[in-house]
């Protein structure tokens, strides 16, 4: 189907250029500076010259845009060979939050496995100081009540 589309499209514009031919083939002759000046030839020569040449200026012109395009992709492409390559290098260092330094700061938190999503809390190292128990404030030893005793004497 692609293929009809595109023969009946150059036999239109083969006719359009044909009888654009034909309409216009009066001889002209083109003035230069200083007195030159140019054979006579017909003027459809002439417009599908400048068309002819117009098509090949732009044709150069794209082709150096292409290859300031390509230039650039290589670059970026580089640059982002080089960001991925950090950004595995920073993977790699990366401490992981559920060390027990980040237990001891901050107990209230919960840390997770990045992998399984399962809390991990580090097992809390359990020292051989004897923790003092807290007293009630009723309870008073002897010595705090001879302390107090001396203190409103």
């Amino acid at each position: 189907m692609k293929g009809y589309l595109k023969a009946t499209g150059l036999v239109i514009m083969l006719l359009f250029l044909v009888t654009f031919g034909i309409k216009n083939d009066q001889l002209v002759k083109l003035h230069f500076y200083f007195g030159l000046h140019s054979q006579d030839f017909p003027l459809y020569i002439l417009a599908y010259g400048c068309a002819i040449i117009g098509i090949f200026i732009g044709m150069i012109i794209g082709l150096t845009n292409r290859f300031h395009q390509r230039k650039k992709i290589k670059v970026l492409e580089n640059e982002n060979n080089d960001l991925k390559a950090r950004a595995e290098k920073e993977k790699k260092k990366e401490v992981k939050p559920w060390d027990q330094k980040a237990e001891e700061k901050f107990p209230e938190k919960k840390f997770f496995d990045e992998k399984t999503l399962v809390e991990k809390r580090p097992e809390k190292i359990i020292s051989d100081e004897k923790i003092p128990e807290e007293k009630d404030s009723d309870e008073k030893t002897a010595d705090e009540k001879d302390e107090e005793t001396q203190i409103t004497t």
